[in-house]
């Protein structure tokens, strides 16, 4: 079997390569960041509004936890609920994202997507989904390969709050702990501080910050700027959802040769001992 031609550093390094591996210029610009977080932010009002408990989690807690905004390299916002029902969601919450100019579907794994009305395939949007029961011990907690996730007793409350944009949302107890668990080094403080925080617009973040507290929300103003905004401005951000989706996949694709080449590399290495 021949040897890849390509340096082993190489490959080894775009194995390596994260969807934040690109320019600060390629980074989420403020229009996309400002519509993005309104959708995470007035989900989590709907469900605060209706006494519905929720929590931040993958891509969306690292943001809230490193950076105070969604990540701005971010596709969707995770969020889960607890000590609720499907029939509660589809009766109490659903009627009201729809109300307010989102559109709402169900898949074959329980989530409910979120987005905007008028979508279009790699525009942002928000998977509400219900938290898979938690484990008892730490040591029983699946290996991280994009799976469920997956708390030990203990680690989810109780809930703390992490600023995000002029407002606030839910994460869990052992947030650092879950980090470590789901992205290493990759999420420590150390490399998160190489990123600015998405940028999102000043009256957009001078709202949320008058209108959701951890002590107060504002039900009535918050509606009332939903029902009132365009249903058509997130459009002119696609361009840029679109090069994301974009970029997303390709380093995936490229992640997946380097590695089949290495591996062949590697096993050509080992006939010609």
């Amino acid at each position: 079997m021949a040897r890849s031609l390509l340096p082993q550093a190489w490959l080894e390094r775009a194995i390596q390569l994260l969807p934040s591996s690109r320019p600060r210029l390629a980074m989420m610009p403020r229009g996309v960041a400002t519509r993005f977080t309104d959708l995470l932010l007035f989900t989590v009002s709907v469900l605060d509004h209706l006494g519905i408990k929720s929590i931040i989690h993958y891509g969306t807690l690292l943001g809230a936890a490193r950076l105070g905004t969604p990540l701005p390299w971010d596709e969707d916002h995770d969020l889960f609920v607890y000590d609720v029902t499907r029939e509660e969601i589809e009766t109490r919450v659903r009627p009201i994202l729809e109300a307010h100019h989102y559109a709402t579907v169900w898949d074959q794994r329980g989530f409910l997507w979120v987005r905007e009305r008028h979508w279009m395939a790699g525009s942002g949007h928000l998977g509400l989904a219900f938290l898979p029961p938690l484990v008892d011990r730490v040591e029983d907690l699946p290996v991280w390969k994009g799976g469920a996730p997956h708390l030990a007793v203990g680690e989810l409350e109780p809930r703390i709050v992490l600023p995000l944009a002029g407002s606030h949302v839910h994460g869990p107890a052992a947030t650092e702990r879950l980090l470590s668990r789901l992205y290493g080094e990759s999420a420590s403080v150390a490399v998160m501080a190489r990123f600015n925080p998405t940028p999102i617009e000043a009256e957009t973040r001078a709202f949320w910050q008058a209108a959701r507290t951890p002590e107060r929300l504002d039900w009535a103003a918050i509606s009332a700027r939903f029902q009132a905004r365009s249903r058509w401005r997130h459009l002119v951000g696609l361009p840029w959802w679109w090069f994301n989706g974009g970029y997303i996949i390709g380093i995936n694709k490229l992640k997946r040769w380097a590695a089949a080449r290495l591996a062949a590399s590697r096993s050509g290495s080992d006939l010609n001992r």
